[in-house]
């Protein structure tokens, strides 16, 4: 009934031989219409959003995934009305806020901008859709929210940030039955001086900064950040055994990028990934997540799964 993180979390042993792989499809809150991958018939055209429900139900059945990570409104198309994880082991994960600087509509200069946090759900309503909030939690089974944060190395913007997040984790800390993890993104602001590699080290040490405010019912179930260097990755990934540590897919370049990317962040210490638009904008998305899988698990090399997924491309014309 969808717990298949939970699971995977609570048996190191698991995790460790088959890290946990989410299907980041929540673009609909940054890209708006062009931004959630194309179709190529009747003729090449954006996704539209029941297009894009239907890519994720075909993903979400092939079982590579271990969840799937909607936008509230999607949320409630799949896992409330459909019930479609009733009977299937993926975890329903629903957004519980996003972030301006994500914000990236046609003509949009959100980037540009301080990001600031606004929430999406209230921690109550988490599995909302129904009128008693916690309720309605266990009736759609959405035990897993995901929450974002932006560090800009600026005092006033980023103690706002900090501020909102640990009212966040302390009301999600006495809200039974509801997990969260934590986003933690690279500035969003330039940063002279400060190259990938110090940018990584930066985030390293605020995570860990965080998490020191946190009691231990409070804390993230895992946390996702941006892989910048081995090094960095693996000091963060072992400087507390306490917590899990996970990357996000980014933008997508190709299917060698991002299978190369779960590579190295699992050989170095990650233990899980969460993968959107490396997903999403693949030309088959259900098998580039199956070539993805046979990565993570070790089954094949990098070179062996894009081989294979290229072949499949090429047979199907």
């Amino acid at each position: 009934m969808g717990d298949r993180v939970f699971e995977k979390l609570a048996d190191p042993k698991w995790l460790k031989r088959s890290p946990a792989f989410i299907f980041a499809a929540d673009a609909l809150v940054a890209y708006g219409m062009t931004g959630i991958g194309t179709e190529p018939s009747p003729k090449p055209h954006y996704r539209t959003r029941p297009e894009y429900l239907a890519m994720m139900r075909e993903v979400m059945a092939d079982g590579a995934i271990d969840g799937l990570l909607m936008t509230p409104a999607d949320a409630e198309v799949l896992a409330f009305d459909e019930k479609l994880f009733d009977d299937s082991p993926v975890t329903p994960v629903v957004r519980m806020n996003a972030e301006t600087h994500i914000w990236s509509p046609r003509h949009g200069k959100y980037r540009q901008q301080y990001s600031r946090p606004f929430k999406t759900v209230l921690t109550a309503e988490a599995g909302r859709y129904c009128t008693e909030a916690m309720q309605c939690a266990r009736d759609c089974k959405i035990k897993l929210g995901l929450y974002s944060v932006t560090l800009n190395n600026d005092a006033e913007a980023d103690a706002r940030t900090t501020g909102e997040f640990l009212d966040f984790a302390w009301e999600c800390g006495n809200t039974p039955d509801f997990h969260y993890f934590l986003e933690v993104f690279l500035p969003n602001m330039q940063q002279p001086g400060m190259d990938s590699k110090e940018q990584g080290e930066y985030i390293a040490d605020n995570i860990v900064r965080l998490m020191s405010y946190l009691r231990s019912h409070q804390r993230p179930a895992f946390i996702k950040t941006v892989y910048t260097s081995a090094d960095t990755w693996r000091a963060l990934c072992d400087f507390d055994p306490t917590l899990v540590i996970g990357a996000l897919g980014g933008t997508r370049v190709n299917a060698r990028t991002s299978m190369q990317l779960a590579h190295d962040v699992t050989e170095h210490g990650g233990q899980v990934i969460l993968f959107g638009r490396a997903v999403f904008q693949e030309d088959d998305p259900r098998m580039v997540a199956r070539a993805i899988r046979s990565v993570l698990d070790r089954e094949q090399s990098v070179d062996q799964a894009l081989s294979q997924y290229q072949a499949t491309l090429r047979a199907k014309g």
